[in-house]
């Protein structure tokens, strides 16, 4: 069968458009419930996950963290799986511009090794982080009403 302008042949017919799936690995403000419905308008199911070879600092003058390459390093963070392309935008827009997005592998809290996308602070912007391990708990008790606030104005 060939198409109306003769030179297209049609091997098929699209009957749906599945749009791929996608997995964030998040170690800071995202894996926290309340900022991830804020910007996605949706309750996220996540699961525990663990990132080799990476630290995660405080961002110097910020209340949230970046991660960066360490050799010995590894963190702990919230993997979300199949996150479609909506999801993904909302996540992006939501980042600071001094991340970079990489893929990289995550090993899950079954034992199975997933790739992932995470937003990694590329070694350039290296001097933008602090030396101050970033406190997920300290952020929850001391910063995260007015992060929340802030993220909603």
């Amino acid at each position: 069968m060939i198409t109306g302008d003769s030179r297209v042949p049609v091997v098929g017919i699209l009957l749906h458009y599945a749009p791929m799936s996608k997995s964030l690995f998040t170690y800071g403000t995202l894996e926290i419930p309340q900022v991830a419905q804020i910007i996605t308008g949706q309750v996220l199911t996540g699961a525990p996950a663990r990132l080799e070879g990476y630290a995660r600092y405080q961002l110097k003058n910020h209340a949230y963290p970046g991660i960066i390459q360490e050799v010995g390093a590894s963190i702990t963070g919230t993997l979300y799986l199949d996150l479609d392309d909506m999801l993904m935008a909302q996540m992006d827009e939501y980042e600071d511009t001094c991340y970079e997005k990489r893929r990289l592998q995550v090993l899950t809290g079954d034992g199975m090794t997933r790739d992932a996308q995470a937003y990694v602070v590329p070694e350039e912007n290296r001097e933008l982080l602090s030396s101050q391990p970033w406190d997920r708990e300290h952020f929850i008790r001391e910063e995260l009403d007015a992060f929340l606030r802030s993220i909603m104005s």
